[in-house]
């Protein structure tokens, strides 16, 4: 996995397919900001392919993966994002 998931980060680096921030520390505070409430740990099970890409928008974001996961959340219980879901 760790091959292929090194692979696919090199591919997408070279498309292009990364954009440069202008103020690295300030976006990395940003959304730091977002996970500094009190946490409660979860298990959370996702299917590999959604993991791996949000493992490569945590690479270009110079942020783990894990506070990702917790921006989504926030964001969506605070209304900022809308979970669309089908009838």
């Amino acid at each position: 996995m760790k091959d292929n998931y090194e692979k696919d980060l090199l591919e997408s680096f070279e498309k292009g397919e990364w954009e440069s921030v202008e103020n690295l520390e300030a976006r990395k505070d940003e959304l730091q900001s977002y996970a500094t409430f009190s946490k409660k740990a979860i298990s959370l099970r996702l299917p590999e392919n959604d993991l791996h890409e949000i493992k490569k928008i945590s690479l270009k974001n110079g942020l783990p993966y894990q506070n990702i996961i917790q921006i989504l959340v926030h964001q969506f219980v605070s209304g900022k994002i809308e979970l669309k879901l089908q009838n």
